[in-house]
């Protein structure tokens, strides 16, 4: 198998050489050892050809993760016992030549075997540039092809290229250094280059640019004009905002009906699995409770995911995501991060998840590292049954409409409130990070390339699926097996003796409801619940909880909404014998309300529902969100560390509302 790395600037057109290269025949994964993506493929039409998408990067003198491991994998000393390429393929962007040069330069210098590609030759002509490419192939000493817009022919010919390319043999790995190299990759991105080096490489560019590119005089741009709007300090943020809005908006109602199709779907699968093997209790129940409800609470998070990832693809490819970072830079600079982090916050308000794995836009592990562990403060879409239940319930009825939509905004700043001085802390004072470097580029204004976004697009959805579906889908069955165990026949008899004398009829005598009528089988669920092993450490916690003025329903509840927050209100329903509660959050927020304590007085008020609503606010209550940061940093640890500290933050705040809020009702 001969490797073939591309290498090139972000932005300069390398992952769509890369998929129009390879088309379908490619996969996604990690590095070893790292969380960097790896992305390979087989060229069309030679299956001894491997190539390698290596991460973007303007120079060899790594100062990132993704620098480190273009480097390493040049070098052949990435982990994972990886040979270095036979041969690496530069690709140029026409349209900013001479920063392009620089990394070619030093690719030169390395020792490995390259030729160029040159792209975006249509966006260079508009700006009245035009670059000599049998001139510029001579300056180099390589091989130069030109490839825009990924056109048939010219990748036809590239691909031909590569296959004809004198074949070298794998570059041997000694002491860390490319034999025939003149310095090492791994020391150049230890130490850096002197002044004196730099000054020279651009010194050498300058003299290429001379040789090879004339310029023809222009107007101002068409992204000149644009940006002076979409960058303007006023009208930039008011475009921001309706974009954005526009995105968001997308991604919550875009996503509800096709979330609400996949719930109805295994709904259905759940009623037919539960009906045919209905003479298995136990079967019936693992395979519709456990099986089936565990597998659609990882399909649900689809939609929102491919949504999220399909304006994110067409932003970036348009250019526009580069702006929004612009103007996001200095309301973040506080904290340590930078612009870049703007898009994977706003995304985890629809879901921490795909806003978690959007967080690879950041431009160092430090910064992408703060950025996850603050997602998941962002007031997702999965507390908004939460925050509707109890606003609806306690709020709306005493304040009304006004006070009530106030409310619902204050829970959403919650979050954010506690976020922006954690992530402070984080940068400043644990991780260190400092000021996360802030270079950004605004590339020209252009068409998305389709092919790209709706590849973006699947392999989001497939890295969902292979690196946090399996999770949520194992943590599922395990909730389901405590909260249905030990499903004891006693409490079945004493529920049915208590249901007998509550409805007037002797305990023997034939009920005038029917045993499988709702009413009987919703309070036989709960009596179930109760006694199940779940219930009986929520019993067990009522004490820890109690502060917050939590009972031991409320505190099963928050145990069983562990693998999705959505499951909170439903558990709800199921202790209070309120049918379809998820469906019908009004008949809940009711019952919630019109209960009662043993002394005659409201069980639950506006006073509680303020300390839950913090408490989901803040808690690390998601399971689905704990695995993909589990994933994402590959560490255990840092997972357990953001359920630690947001449960802290979120029992602490929430005591503290709850027991001031006490003293000036009382």
């Amino acid at each position: 198998m001969r490797r073939v790395a591309l290498i090139g600037n972000p932005n300069a057109g390398k992952t769509t050489v890369f998929n129009a290269l390879c088309g379908a025949r490619q996969h996604t994964g990690n590095y070893a050892g790292v969380t960097v993506e790896k992305k390979t493929g087989t060229l069309r039409g030679h299956e001894n050809i491997e190539i390698i998408d290596l991460p973007g990067t303007y120079s060899l003198s790594a100062k990132s993760a993704d620098e480190e491991i273009t480097a390493k994998v040049l070098n052949g000393t990435a982990a994972g016992h990886e040979m270095p390429p036979q041969l690496a393929v530069a690709v140029l962007d026409a349209s900013n030549l001479k920063r392009s040069l620089y990394l070619t330069l030093q690719l030169k210098e390395s020792g490995v075997p390259f030729i160029c590609v040159l792209t975006m030759t249509d966006i260079a002509k508009r700006r009245g540039i035009i670059i000599d490419i049998a001139a510029l192939s001579k300056k180099l000493g390589v091989s130069v092809c030109e490839v825009t817009q990924a056109s048939k022919g010219q990748i036809v010919a590239l691909a031909e290229m590569i296959a004809t390319h004198p074949l070298s043999p794998p570059l041997a790995k000694r002491g860390g250094k490319i034999q025939g190299s003149p310095f090492s990759l791994q020391e150049k991105g230890a130490g850096g280059m002197s002044y004196a080096t730099i000054e020279q490489r651009y010194a050498q560019i300058d003299k290429i640019l001379h040789s090879v590119v004339k310029k023809e005089p222009r107007s101002g741009s068409l992204t000149q004009r644009i940006d002076r709007v979409l960058t303007h300090r006023v009208f930039g943020l008011i475009a921001f905002t309706l974009i954005i809005g526009g995105v968001f908006f997308s991604i919550y109602a875009g996503a509800r009906p096709i979330m609400d199709g996949i719930d109805a779907v295994m709904k259905n699968f759940a009623q037919s699995a539960r009906a045919a093997l209905s003479a298995y209790p136990v079967t019936s129940s693992l395979v519709s409770d456990g099986v089936i409800a565990g597998a659609g609470s990882v399909f649900v998070f689809l939609p929102q995911i491919m949504i999220l990832f399909f304006f994110i693809s067409v932003l970036e490819e348009t250019g526009y995501l580069a702006r929004a970072a612009f103007l996001m830079d200095k309301l973040l600079g506080w904290t340590g991060l930078n612009g870049r982090a703007f898009i994977p916050l706003l995304s985890s308000f629809a879901c921490a998840v795909p806003g978690i794995l959007s967080a690879r836009v950041m431009p160092t592990d430090r910064a992408r590292m703060a950025t996850i562990l603050i997602a998941p403060l962002m007031s997702c879409s999965a507390r908004l049954p939460v925050y509707v239940l109890f606003i609806g319930a306690f709020v709306e009825p005493r304040f009304g409409a006004l006070w009530a939509a106030a409310t619902l905004f204050a829970m959403h700043l919650v979050g954010i409130s506690v976020a922006m001085p954690l992530a402070w802390l984080l940068n400043r004072k644990i991780l260190k990070a400092g000021e996360s470097p802030f270079i950004l580029e605004l590339p020209e204004y252009h068409m998305p390339h389709w092919p790209n976004v709706w590849r973006r697009v699947y392999d989001a959805a497939m890295n969902f699926l292979k690196r946090v579906g399996g999770i949520i889908f194992a943590l599922s069955i395990v909730i389901w097996a405590l909260a249905y165990f030990p499903h004891a026949q006693k409490t079945a008899d004493v529920e049915l003796e208590q249901y007998s004398l509550e409805t007037g009829v002797a305990k023997g005598v034939v009920l005038t409801t029917p045993l499988d009528h709702p009413l009987f089988t919703g309070r036989l669920r709960a009596a179930y619940l109760r006694d199940s092993f779940l219930g009986r450490f929520g019993r067990a916690v009522e004490p820890v909880f109690r502060p917050l003025g939590f009972d031991w329903k409320i505190s099963v509840a928050i145990l069983a909404a562990f693998p999705a927050r959505e499951v909170f209100v439903s558990t709800l329903g199921i202790i209070f014998s309120v049918t379809d509660a998820k469906d019908d959050p009004a008949a809940l927020g009711k019952r919630l309300a019109a209960e009662k304590r043993p002394d005659g007085k409201a069980a639950y008020g506006a006073l509680l529902a303020a300390s839950i609503m913090i408490f989901f606010a803040l808690c690390a209550q998601c399971m689905s969100t704990l695995a993909t940061i589990r994933r994402e940093l590959d560490s255990t640890r840092w997972a357990l560390g953001v359920f630690v500290v947001m449960t802290t933050l979120a029992y602490v705040i929430s005591l503290f509302v709850y027991q001031l809020g006490r003293i000036f009702i009382a």
